[in-house]
């Protein structure tokens, strides 16, 4: 009726590789995020996108609940940075019964160098998404040298 096993009767294999991996594959992830190019500061949390096209550099930003009264966007150094704050606002007399949406504060600096011209570059917030468009400056443009023979 019944089948008594222990413990040892059961098949062995070693699960430290297993475990091990895992926490390289973590430590290796946690690197390169570390390594990507363009990010130098950020607390709280805003995914954002940079991309860089043949004359500008577009940054797109997810800051759902903002006005553009609360987004700061400065550029200094050669470092665009983007801060924003939301705080929800509860109507008068009612109290609530379930508080999820806290305030969402956070900061975002991406180094741009020399290549950005700060005085032409744009902002527009439309539908929760902040999109600044940076255009580089006229004597950083890309172009080719011909090479001659002598």
């Amino acid at each position: 009726m019944f089948a008594y096993r222990s413990l040892f009767d059961r098949p062995r294999f070693d699960t430290r590789f297993d475990t091990m991996d895992e926490v390289f594959r973590g430590f290796d992830r946690m690197l390169r995020e570390m390594e990507r190019p363009g990010a130098v500061d950020s607390y709280g949390y805003a995914p954002a996108d940079l991309t860089e096209e043949a004359d500008r550099f577009v940054l797109t930003v997810d800051v759902p609940g903002v006005t553009e009264k609360d987004v700061k966007v400065d550029f200094q150094e050669g470092v665009l940075s983007v801060t924003a704050k939301r705080v929800p606002v509860q109507p008068e007399g009612y109290a609530s019964r379930r508080k999820e949406r806290g305030v969402l504060e956070f900061s975002r600096s991406f180094v741009l160098g020399e290549i950005a011209d700060p005085e032409r570059t744009t902002a527009a917030l439309k539908d929760g998404v902040l999109t600044v468009s940076i255009p580089k400056s006229k004597g950083t443009q890309k172009r080719s040298i011909v090479v001659k023979a002598s």
